[in-house]
């Protein structure tokens, strides 16, 4: 069975509009047969809003075991382990980490820090997470996603504030996001090979798709990228071309 990884933000949709041909060519892709994982480095919104979200868009039924974000990797490495834990993040992050059975607690209290992404960053709180990093607490994020596409632009996204943090201290904050190996792990230890790996950013899709060995698919529709695009192993424009290539391979 062909197994493709897409990506979703600028590769199927941007904000709540489907970019054009994406539904007729998934529903082509379905049709042959191929099995599809909706991968996504967005944490602002659960995976089951994620599912909701693809559905009223695709009018499709999703597997919400087919949709990959950072929480589900969180999920798999962290819920059995009851972390005292600072989130820097939206206030659906930290309901999504509470009903974990996390510790969702003060920064001082926490024993790990978690960066995720909010509507308007607030420098106060990122002077304070610097400090108490500074002095030997534990830090990770979601995602390193410098921006993130929308119907009007692209707007700040996680790794914003991840690169303010790590250039004022000299680090390398590990992510749970597509570009780290928590990501692509997670389709290893569970078995799950990719044989194409569709996107629009060279840091975290093609990074993946790399780190699967998976053929790898960038698309032009959503984000300008700052890395060299000629790692990808196909530059396309859209989603809908690369289906003649896939239905030819299933």
């Amino acid at each position: 069975m062909t197994i493709i990884a897409t990506d979703l933000d600028g590769t199927i949709y941007k904000g709540h509009t489907l970019i054009d041909g994406v539904k007729k060519g998934l529903l082509k892709i379905i049709n042959e047969g191929i099995e599809i994982y909706y991968t996504t480095n967005n944490s602002s919104q659960s995976p089951n809003e994620i599912k909701d979200k693809l559905e009223n868009l695709l009018q499709l039924d999703i597997d919400i075991s087919k949709v990959i974000t950072p929480l589900v990797i969180f999920q798999n490495l962290y819920s059995d382990k009851k972390l005292n834990i600072y989130i820097y993040g939206s206030d659906n992050l930290k309901k999504y980490i509470k009903n974990l059975n996390m510790n969702v607690t003060s920064l001082e209290n926490a024993e790990v820090i978690l960066i995720g992404r909010k509507e308007e960053n607030n420098n106060s709180e990122i002077n304070k997470i610097i400090k108490n990093v500074s002095s030997g607490k534990n830090i990770m994020c979601l995602n390193k996603d410098l921006t993130f596409p929308t119907e009007f632009g692209e707007k700040a996204g996680n790794g914003a504030v991840v690169k303010i943090i790590e250039d004022e201290l000299s680090i390398i904050i590990p992510t749970l996001g597509k570009s780290g190996n928590h990501y692509s792990s997670y389709f290893i230890q569970n078995k799950i090979t990719v044989n194409f790996v569709i996107g629009d950013r060279v840091d975290t899709d093609i990074i993946f798709g790399k780190n699967l060995n998976a053929k790898t698919f960038l698309v032009s529709s959503g984000i300008k990228n700052y890395l060299d695009v000629n790692i990808a192993d196909i530059q396309l424009n859209k989603f809908s071309d690369v289906v003649s290539f896939l239905t030819k391979q299933s």
